[in-house]
């Protein structure tokens, strides 16, 4: 009994001892998580509540996350400037105090460029909200002004004109890093963005350029380089075969109409049966069938199955109604009719790539069938 009374005790007193150490240290996970965020407002809110925190040991590397976040992300090098100088004046036995003072030395001159810097910073986080005439004329200003942050400044200004389409303005922006800033660590991340920019812009062979002359010095490089390549190069393929998709698609239903136009021409320029063939009256039931679940459990692929239905649906009827004409005139449909499904299948193979490129769909349905129905 004087054991377990002594254990209670010795845990007791253990969570009174270390209760403010686990709270600060929760608060300062839940601090440090804040900054795991892409979009800029709520990364400067993030770094206000951690500049805003009590100043306690286990902050240290909390500070120093904020203000490479300000550096790398917010490009504002005078904010970071004052969170690693507070590191180094408030808590000069961290360990991570030693990489602070160097980050000062190497942003001493940020405090010149303080109103650049803040300028940036307020861009980066107002850009979505701004006018687009704005968000332009300012950055055109920061990217034009002296200063150690210009090359930043021209960096997320291609960024910017990337993400709102303006794909030629950011190619522009991406260039003039590489030629202003050459062998900087700007200059490869603005080689890096514009291969991607390409790729968004579709413009594959310009991407497989920029990609192959990216460096490829360790492990990381060497993949990232291999991804835009692959991915410049799966690009390329995909809309080879989108052109493909509409020429099977143009071939397959000129097929149907020519079948169908002989038909009526050998029976005399007799004119089809109005009512749905046989073809129409067992499939269409089930294509509404399965678009409308579509509709109601898959919303993202709803539109994509919605014409995929309706066009095989159509092809069906074309060729039902030919075969019909054909059988009334008793001719023999047997070759007629394997054309046809074959002309029917590319025609649905057809439009079903089409509907999925369109809405988006390819990498989805690929990791659907590699990982199975569950995951899709």
């Amino acid at each position: 009994m004087t054991r377990a009374l002594a254990l209670i005790w010795l845990v007791a007193w253990t969570l009174v001892a270390y209760a403010p150490r686990l709270a600060h240290a929760a608060g300062e996970a839940e601090l440090l998580a804040g900054l795991a965020t892409d979009d800029p407002a709520a990364l400067s809110t993030a770094v206000a509540a951690i500049e805003r925190a009590p100043t306690t040991p286990e902050l240290a590397d909390v500070l120093f996350a904020a203000g490479r976040a300000c550096e790398d992300r917010l490009h504002d090098p005078a904010r970071a400037l004052a969170i690693y100088e507070r590191i180094v004046r408030d808590l000069p036995d961290a360990g991570i105090s030693i990489a602070a003072g160097r980050r000062i030395e190497q942003l001493a001159g940020a405090r010149d460029h303080a109103r650049e810097a803040a300028e940036l910073a307020a861009l980066i986080a107002e850009a979505d909200q701004l006018p687009r005439a704005d968000v332009i004329r300012r950055a055109e200003a920061l990217v034009a002004a002296s200063w150690p942050g210009a090359a930043d400044a021209t960096l997320w200004f291609g960024d910017w004109s990337c993400r709102t389409a303006q794909y030629a303005a950011a190619q522009r922006h991406y260039t003039q890093v590489i030629a202003r800033w050459p062998n900087t660590a700007e200059a490869r991340l603005a080689l890096r963005n514009a291969a991607s920019c390409a790729i968004d812009a579709h413009d594959w062979q310009r991407a497989g350029e920029l990609a192959r002359q990216l460096p490829a010095r360790d492990e990381l490089e060497r993949a990232v380089r291999g991804d835009l390549i692959e991915a410049a190069e799966r690009g390329q393929f995909r809309d080879r075969m989108y052109v493909v998709s509409w020429i099977g698609l143009a071939l397959a239903s000129l097929l149907l109409l020519a079948s169908l136009a002989e038909a009526m021409l050998r029976g005399g320029l007799q004119r089809p049966a109005l009512q749905p063939p046989v073809e129409v009256w067992f499939l269409a039931p089930i294509a509404a069938v399965i678009a409308i679940g579509t509709f109601s459990t898959r919303p993202a692929i709803a539109f994509a199955v919605l014409w995929i239905s309706l066009v095989g649906v159509a092809l069906a009827w074309i060729s039902g109604i030919t075969l019909d004409l054909v059988r009334a005139r008793e001719r023999s449909v047997r070759a007629r009719a394997v054309l046809h499904v074959l002309a029917c299948a590319i025609g649905v193979l057809s439009i079903g790539y089409i509907a999925i490129m369109r809405d988006g769909l390819l990498d989805m349905l690929i990791e659907t069938l590699k990982s199975g129905p569950g995951h899709g």
